[in-house]
């Protein structure tokens, strides 16, 4: 090898074809846990309602 050149490297290979975190993590969508409670405390409530609004609920 001549002098002064330095040998390129690839960049390691996740094992198994699992991807590394870092780009995993690009791709997701994100939404935080309270987020997902309220949407579903919301749905809850609105299916009260509407049980209620129809005669459905109390039974």
């Amino acid at each position: 090898m001549a002098k002064g050149q330095k040998t390129k490297t690839p960049p390691l290979m996740s094992s198994a074809g699992i991807m590394r975190y870092f780009e995993e993590e690009k791709t997701q969508v994100k939404i935080s846990p309270k987020s997902i409670l309220a949407f579903g405390f919301v749905i809850g409530a609105l299916i009260i309602v509407l049980n209620a609004y129809y005669g459905l609920w109390p039974g």
